[in-house]
């Protein structure tokens, strides 16, 4: 047996980390609960592995080539549970996503496949094993579980692009998901690179990048582990936004009167009452104002307005920004604190939103103004 060294210990610790981080997110009590649910499924896969990876060098045999062989069955699981928890973290559907059966055929047959290698006796199994008679199934089972999970990574990716149309769309601030989100998923496409290259150095004998192999993989997991589930803690309730299924044409949907008090009612609202300086101002509460549909008000802001509902509602609060500057109160007031003032929600998407709208820093602009 061999003995335990620098690399089991940290592989150990991301295990603990691991469980640890998976039973803590079950219990946390927001909206966020349905996806977390599945994160914590994910770390427990990410352990499982882990515990694998330790006890594999070391109890080689029968028993536990039979053992393996059905944890091996994860592989297929990650991908679609992957999809679903970034569907059921950003998107709104009621009752929250589940992933449909069919996602899960190659698991059912890779467990149905290790269910007939049980009726093989010992002496059997080891003679097959010995004459590299599984290498084969080996390599089928690596290339689809690789394959399989660089599809439902690539869907992930699309899944985010339509979030942040989506968030646009329907909020006036940007959520930190986005970010969290990006670094998740740039995280397992790095551990999807190693995976590749790895299998090629394997399979198909490619030394060009040996020093990449399966043990920096498993180096790097429990790291990923500890850093996603840190994250996800601090993780506050996401606004979750309304998934369109279907693009829908663009067409006349207002018209003549009722186009035009939608219009007034609109601006009475920004400019009277100024409800921009609700940081947290979402479509939904601007349509319960106006009594009328999220629809109705997208489709006026699109066609009329030519911008996004977040783009609209940040250049009223841009203006007001400098309509504060102009009055000279950033004299006696920080910048943030006049951001916050003006309905923002942070420094970020401040920012954010006034180098889109005046091609310029908050900075520069005031000084500008200054020298003026």
């Amino acid at each position: 047996m061999d003995s335990f060294g620098i690399v089991d210990l940290l592989l150990f610790l991301g295990i603990s980390q691991g469980v640890f981080l998976a039973i803590t997110l079950s219990l946390l009590h927001n909206k966020n609960k349905p996806a977390n649910r599945i994160l914590s499924f994910i770390l427990l896969i990410a352990c499982l592995m882990l515990v694998g990876r330790v006890f594999y060098p070391r109890f080689s045999g029968v028993l536990f080539f039979r053992i393996a062989g059905f944890v091996d069955t994860l592989i297929f699981i990650f991908g679609p549970l992957l999809y679903t928890y970034i569907r059921r973290l950003t998107f709104n559907e009621s009752p929250s996503y589940k992933t449909p059966w069919y996602h899960f055929i190659p698991a059912f047959l890779h467990v149905v496949f290790f269910s007939w290698t049980l009726f093989y006796t010992r002496e059997e199994l080891q003679i097959i094993i010995s004459e590299g008679g599984f290498n084969f199934v080996y390599f089928i089972v690596e290339t689809v579980g690789l394959i399989s999970n660089v599809v439902y990574l690539a869907k992930s990716y699309h899944l985010l692009s339509i979030y942040k149309t989506a968030e646009k769309a329907n909020l006036s601030y940007s959520q930190k998901v986005q970010i969290f989100l990006s670094f998740f998923l740039f995280g397992i496409s790095v551990f999807m690179i190693l995976w590749i290259i790895s299998y090629a150095n394997y399979f198909m004998r490619f030394k060009e990048l040996h020093f990449i192999s399966y043990h920096l993989i498993w180096m790097s997991i429990p790291v990923f582990i500890y850093i996603v589930g840190f994250f996800s803690l601090k993780q506050p309730e996401i606004f979750r936004v309304p998934l369109s299924k279907k693009k829908t044409v663009s067409k006349e949907r207002l018209n003549g009167e009722e186009l035009e008090i939608l219009k007034k009612n609109l601006e009475d609202l920004m400019v009277n009452k100024k409800i921009y300086l609700n940081n947290e101002l979402t479509l939904k509460d601007l349509s319960k104002e106006l009594n009328t549909s999220t629809n109705n008000i997208s489709w006026l802001l699109n066609n009329i307005h030519q911008c996004s509902f977040y783009d609209y509602v940040n250049t009223y609060r841009v203006q007001e920004f400098i309509s504060k500057i102009q009055k000279g109160e950033h004299f006696n007031h920080t910048i943030l604190a006049l951001s916050l003032d003006s309905g923002f929600n942070s420094k970020s998407t401040f920012n954010k939103a006034f180098k889109m709208i005046k091609n310029d820093t908050p900075s520069n602009y005031i000084k500008t103004l200054q020298t003026s």
